[in-house]
């Protein structure tokens, strides 16, 4: 009973605003990584445009967000004008965490300076799978691991003589097929260099990739299932390069549409029909009911939340 009050209480609340944005800066992306399917993307790839970022930060102010990805479906660094929608949003919204992650391809170093020296970002991720030139460029095709390795070492020498305390940086690998015999390394490496190193599990994006998990994940990705309601449409709002609102940060395609920012308010999204019916439908867990869900591993992930301790 306590935990069911609990629960609706935390419903309610999240149910009010978005916590998490990720903004899609760009759908473009430099690299055709082998476990995404942005190659297979239909949807425009664009980027979004300086008015958009304008109108998505003014929507924001004085709301209680907590956190914005920079990023979604490509990498932000594909947009020219990447450090101006970066400043637009650091400018209106100077009290919200401000997260970027990118391949990390086309980090030039005027781009470096510029992050580090305004500091306009709290955190950064670079992505890179494998600790050998052949495991990352098997992994991650168009990319170069010398030049990835460069740029990435430069962001970091760069904060050090600068004495910068923003952003915090990030390391991230997925744990798969390819790459888990070289975890315990590419962690040993990193440790020393960043303030972080992140292994994360492998996703299918809603089943439609080839699933590479290894050991326990990939049982429980095959065999396990959603038996709550997923945290995604309490928890984060997901914004194409183009204002279409998504359901799920994993609906690439966005299949599952829930608004237009170019028309709507991000609060009216959030509290409009076409998202409540899909969060009615996950209360109900009739996953069955909604074909982008259906066949999703994200579970793995959500197992061991407070949402879902509340729930079960």
């Amino acid at each position: 009973m306590i935990k069911q009050i609990l629960f609706e209480h935390q419903k309610k609340k999240r149910e009010r605003f978005p916590r998490l944005l990720s903004i899609e800066l760009s759908s473009v992306c430099n690299a055709a990584c082998i476990m995404c399917p942005h190659s297979e993307m239909e949807r425009v790839k664009k980027n979004m445009t300086l008015e958009m970022v304008e109108k998505i930060a003014e929507d924001c102010v004085g709301k209680p967000l907590k956190k914005i990805n920079l990023f979604w479906f490509g990498d932000s660094l594909c947009h020219k004008k990447v450090i101006d929608a970066i400043r637009i949003i650091r400018h209106k919204l100077p009290n919200v965490k401000l997260y970027f992650s990118t391949n990390a391809g086309l980090l030039w170093k005027d781009r470096s300076q510029m992050i580090i020296d305004e500091k306009l970002l709290d955190v950064i991720n670079f992505d890179i799978d494998g600790i050998t030139k052949e495991t990352f460029e098997n992994i991650r095709i168009k990319l170069k691991f010398d030049e990835v390795m460069e740029n990435v070492h430069y962001f970091l020498d760069y904060q050090k003589q600068q004495k910068a305390s923003k952003p915090q940086t990030r390391i991230t690998i997925i744990k798969m097929e390819p790459t888990v015999s070289e975890i315990e390394e590419f962690k040993k490496y990193w440790t020393p260099l960043v303030d972080k190193v992140d292994v994360n599990v492998y996703n299918t994006f809603l089943g439609t990739q080839e699933d590479r998990n290894v050991g326990e994940a990939k049982i429980q990705s095959k065999e396990g299932k959603f038996e709550w309601a997923c945290t995604h449409p309490w928890d984060e709002l997901v914004i194409a390069a183009d204002g279409t609102a998504g359901l799920c940060c994993l609906d690439y395609d966005l299949n599952a549409p829930v608004g237009d920012i170019k028309n709507q308010s991000i609060e009216q999204v959030w509290q409009g029909d076409a998202i409540k019916s899909y969060r009615q439908k996950m209360l109900e867990l009739k996953y069955d009911d909604i074909d982008v869900c259906k066949d999703c591993n994200a579970h793995i992930y959500q197992k061991n939340s407070t949402w879902v301790k509340l729930q079960t």
